[in-house]
């Protein structure tokens, strides 16, 4: 057995060592509370790093790529920092994590509302995350019956896609927009709206939208802009977008005949539209024909000849023959217009039969709901 270390000054030593070893277990305490944390959604914990920084976009941690704000359930940063740190992730990653889930499972109307919370924070920027939040604004109103305000978010998914700072496959969910990157046009949205009120409200917010595309616009763009102002009674307007349609294009030139009509049909003259279209609509391109025979079949039962009338049936009961499965708000409108027609004629039969279609087929669409509310009018059949 070893006799005591009673050397002088052993002591003051021994509690040296004892100080020092508390000075180091003291740093290493401080060192950890003041690391940042996360918590993510799926239970990973990211411990031990150090926030840089913040913003819309997500959050930058050291050693990581920049983490989105939908994938983050809770999080410790610097004292300062907290406060803000949590309020965007109620303000931003709450609503984030929504669209997310609903895009995931293909939930469109719901994904409507966070969306539009999130619309005007992110429809001027470039970012994977804005194209989210704008292409679920547009799939969600398109799924609320909203085509003409569907126009301008279509044009920030365009703006997004076209900066490369985005693409289609980063969205949660299998579907992915059907978009052609030469024209601008996407089988989504049809160039074609029903909606005067709503085209009138959502003209300058599109027309806005599409001046922040930048150069080479797609001939698309001028496409759409027309078909929304004709809807929304601009005609000067919807002459000046035609005007700038100029593409050897085998779709997109096509379609200031197809405009033309539109314009025609809504300005009156509908032998005019007719004249323009009954030698056009088989040889058009497959992409344009479902407008063109919609446009031409009421062209005919707007008419006031009974013949004229009885054509304009047949040539609207194409739609839902051929596109009934792929264009079903066309369809829809299509059927609502037949049966407009079929009650003119006084074949109230055949117009039961058509609503009972509309309603049992395409009961979720605008027309059926406008269906519906003209039947509750007083003196509607």
């Amino acid at each position: 057995m070893f006799p005591p270390f009673n050397r002088p000054g052993a002591g003051s030593w021994r509690c040296s060592l004892i100080a020092l070893a508390a000075a180091i277990g003291t740093l290493t305490a401080a060192d950890i509370a003041s690391a940042d944390r996360l918590i993510l959604r799926d239970l990973t914990l990211i411990n031990n790093v150090t926030v840089i920084g913040f913003d819309d976009e997500g959050v930058k941690v050291t050693d990581h790529d920049l983490i989105p704000w939908h994938v983050i359930e809770l999080g410790t940063v610097s004292p300062d920092k907290q406060a803000d740190f949590d309020r965007l992730r109620k303000e931003v990653g709450v609503p984030l994590f929504r669209i997310h889930q609903r895009l995931k499972v293909g939930d469109y109307p719901g994904a409507l509302e966070p969306a539009e919370a999130l619309f005007e924070r992110y429809r001027n920027r470039d970012s994977k995350v804005a194209y989210m939040v704008c292409q679920a604004v547009m799939w969600g109103r398109l799924a609320n019956g909203q085509r003409e305000a569907a126009l301008e978010p279509y044009f920030c998914c365009l703006r997004c896609l076209k900066a490369n700072r985005a693409d289609l496959a980063s969205l949660p969910g299998s579907r992915q927009l059907d978009y052609d990157k030469q024209t601008g046009l996407t089988s989504d949205l049809l160039p074609l709206f029903f909606d005067h009120k709503l085209a009138t409200e959502s003209l300058p917010k599109a027309a806005a939208m599409a001046g922040k595309l930048g150069a080479d616009l797609p001939n698309g763009v001028y496409v759409y802009m027309a078909a929304l102002a004709i809807t929304a009674e601009k005609y000067v307007d919807a002459e000046n977008w035609i005007g700038r349609i100029k593409t050897g294009n085998l779709v997109v030139k096509e379609w200031p005949d197809i405009l033309n009509a539109n314009l025609s049909i809504e300005t009156g003259d509908l032998d005019g539209a007719r004249t323009q279209l009954q030698p056009l609509v088989n040889t058009l391109q497959p992409e344009n024909q479902p407008v063109a025979r919609y446009l031409l079949g009421i062209a005919g039962t707007r008419s006031q000849g009974f013949l004229m009338i009885e054509n304009g049936i047949l040539d609207l009961l194409y739609v839902p023959a051929l596109y009934g499965n792929e264009y079903p708000e066309l369809t829809a409108a299509a059927l609502l217009e037949t049966h407009t027609a079929l009650l003119r004629v006084q074949q109230t039969a055949q117009a039961t039969e058509i609503r009972q279609q509309l309603l049992l087929y395409y009961g979720g669409t605008q027309h059926a709901n406008q269906l519906r509310a003209e039947s509750k009018t007083p003196g509607k059949p």
